[in-house]
């Protein structure tokens, strides 16, 4: 049976495997980095849907997240309070995003090389290192998370994933229910 005070220390995501960027950075590499971060020696496919952003000391900034980068990417369709009614639509034109694909593309190569700054969600949960794997399934599942940053002494250290803390436990609570 594994340690039932198992911590985030055992399962977190090294910072080597998990996607970061440099507060800096462009849309474009963030793009970039999303799509082709895998770490090495990785086996299974990869993909992420987040990173996270550091400054020039390697500190924690925040994170970004693709819902952040297509809010960057395709601003004019995605601000509710610039989109009027349209009402011409039918089965094939349901709404004017599709009659202004070629628009809304060329709208997205444009903002490429936005600055990601203006996306960053900086006032992120931030976990330490030794907290249990309870607690921190309590913090993540009641703040509707899947990744929070872990520091150990106040250095960003790796990412904690709430399916990887989702295997721990019912690793631990199927080995104690065989046992019994």
């Amino acid at each position: 049976m594994k340690n039932e005070q198992q911590t985030i220390r055992d399962i977190m995501i090294p910072l080597t495997g998990f996607p970061c960027l440099k507060e800096s950075s462009t849309v474009r590499e963030a793009i970039q980095q999303l799509r082709s971060f895998c770490p090495i020696g990785s086996s299974a496919p990869c993909g992420f849907n987040e990173l996270m952003v550091v400054n020039d000391q390697d500190r924690l900034v925040g994170r970004v997240t693709q819902q952040g980068i297509l809010k960057v990417l395709f601003a004019t369709l995605l601000d509710p309070a610039g989109i009027k009614p349209f009402e011409g639509r039918t089965l094939q034109y349901s709404d004017l995003s599709t009659l202004l694909n070629g628009v809304l593309i060329r709208e997205g190569v444009n903002h490429l090389e936005a600055s990601i700054s203006s996306v960053i969600e900086k006032d992120i949960r931030v976990l330490p290192v030794s907290f249990d794997l309870i607690q921190a399934m309590s913090v993540m599942v009641m703040g509707e998370e899947t990744v929070l940053p872990v520091e150990e002494q106040g250095v960003l250290c790796g990412v904690v994933k709430l399916a990887e803390i989702f295997y721990a436990i019912g690793d631990t609570l199927l080995s104690i229910n065989h046992k019994l």
